[in-house]
């Protein structure tokens, strides 16, 4: 049974979240570009092979009967004269069995084939080997290369808390191969059944080509000091592959740690004020003389972020408009808002804030393509080559920005409060995030929103962006 939801008046003290309402959220998503290298490396491995049954067979019985006939074996077998001189064949042509009148006995070679504490013979035999593979420049662990999309290519790249490390990748690598052979050998000789050991690696290695590969990054916090970012790599790798990778998980928790800001910095004030504007009905239980009472609506937003419904046009938002639950509640937005719209939205606007890597991530691409996808179903006689996607940016736009939006226009003069983000489909949906650090001064960014397919508030965010858009008139961040 569920419990009832406390008034609000009753939260004492400065708490975000009390002790028995914690819990973990989800903030941010970010792809990052992992430096790699292939690497020629020459190697010996040791193949354990199963003989055929036959021989198997007929290795056991001389094993365990040592001197028995020809005759005797060919009896205890059934085996007919010709089946029994193949069988022979077989056995002794690799030097496994001998023939002393009339006997059969094991060889050293034959004996060596049953293992210690194994009563099946196997063979075992060293192989040289000279292939290439890729590894990471940070962890040197295993990593395939895979091609970039346009957009990927100008992802952010991860940096090295020890720079100089990279540089001896080469000395480091056969120690490394050693450790992961097991993986690297399934890669190499998938589909084959022999069970393999490595044996040797030659000491050189010779360096390949570099190539980048994009990692997914999830971030959180537990809802009682959301400012205090934690990592989660588990979409990339799961957790026992990310042990063997410390290097790389340090490398994205500083990446994380670089994004810290203040919320004087982010003038958080002007972006919630905003949102207030925006919202003023759905807000007003937690607006206050000076302004809105974040604090009390993260509490009210962590415990019921839900999704929309025809007599819920407006829901909290938290986290990222980019991570996968909230991308599922704007569509779930947007949907109710194309079914009310009378005609197809010529537009999507998006205002970006001026926090460091947003939108650094394919999902943002997806989100857009998503939306103009979801806009042609509802409206097939519209073209959507002439949906546009619409970013305002303040400052000069990263590559990967420019890559995610059909255009990006850009102001050296700020037009919207730095900590405010926007997602407009006019007459559709509006989504408003605010990212700044919450129950702290400092800290990571917590995005704190809301999203609606209410017409009033759509109209209100539209006119918001309108009455500011002929500023920005840059395309794709020129001077």
């Amino acid at each position: 049974m569920g419990t009832l939801s406390r008034p609000l008046h009753r939260l004492k003290g400065h708490e975000l979240v009390p002790p028995e309402e914690d819990r973990r959220v989800g903030l941010e998503v970010f792809d990052v570009l992992l430096p790699c290298r292939s690497y020629e490396v020459k190697y010996k491995v040791a193949s354990l092979g199963q003989v055929s049954p036959t021989l198997e067979f007929l290795l056991r019985l001389v094993k365990s009967t040592p001197g028995i006939s020809d005759a005797d074996a060919a009896s205890f077998f059934g085996y007919s004269p010709s089946e029994m001189t193949y069988v022979l064949e077989e056995a002794c042509g690799p030097g496994y069995l001998e023939r002393k009148g009339g006997q059969l006995w094991l060889t050293t070679s034959g004996d060596s084939l049953f293992r210690e504490g194994e009563k099946e013979p196997t063979i075992y035999t060293v192989e040289s080997r000279r292939r290439s593979f890729g590894f990471d420049l940070m962890a040197i662990a295993p990593q395939a290369r895979r091609w970039l999309e346009p957009l990927e290519r100008f992802l952010p790249e991860l940096v090295s808390e020890d720079p100089a490390r990279t540089g001896r990748v080469a000395e480091r690598l056969p120690s490394r191969f050693r450790q992961f052979f097991r993986e690297l050998a399934d890669q190499a000789d998938r589909g084959k059944l022999e069970r393999r050991d490595i044996y040797s690696i030659d000491p050189i290695v010779v360096p390949g080509e570099r190539y980048q590969i994009p990692v997914r990054v999830l971030t959180y916090a537990q809802a009682s000091n959301p400012s205090a970012a934690e990592i989660d790599l588990s979409i990339w790798r799961p957790d026992h592959e990310i042990a063997d990778r410390p290097e790389i998980e340090r490398a994205v928790a500083l990446f994380v740690k670089d994004m810290q800001t203040s919320v004087n910095q982010l003038d958080a004030a002007s972006a919630y004020q905003a949102l207030i504007d925006l919202a003023p009905e759905f807000l007003k239980d937690f607006t206050t003389r000076s302004g809105l009472s974040e604090g009390r609506y993260w509490r009210e937003s962590v415990s019921r972020a839900g999704e929309p419904r025809s007599d819920r046009k407006t829901i909290p938002i938290v986290g990222s408009l980019l991570l996968p639950e909230n991308i599922e509640r704007l569509q779930s937005v947007l949907d109710y808002g194309l079914r009310a719209a009378s005609e197809a939205p010529v537009n999507i606007f998006a205002v970006a804030p001026q926090t460091r890597r947003w939108g650094a991530t394919t999902q943002q691409r997806d989100l857009l393509t998503l939306i103009q996808e979801k806009v042609g179903l509802t409206f097939p006689s519209a073209d959507r080559a002439e949906m546009k996607a619409t970013c305002l940016y303040a400052g000069k736009p990263p590559a990967y920005t420019q890559k995610a939006f059909d255009e990006v226009l850009s102001s050296h003069v700020e037009h919207f409060p730095k900590a405010l983000e926007i997602l407009l489909v006019p007459g559709v949906m509006l989504a408003a995030v605010v990212h700044a650090p919450l129950g702290s001064s400092n800290g990571n960014p917590v995005p704190l929103g809301l999203a609606s397919f209410d017409l009033a508030m759509v109209e209100r965010g539209s006119q918001y962006v309108m009455d500011r858009l002929e500023a920005y008139t840059t395309k794709d961040g020129g001077s």
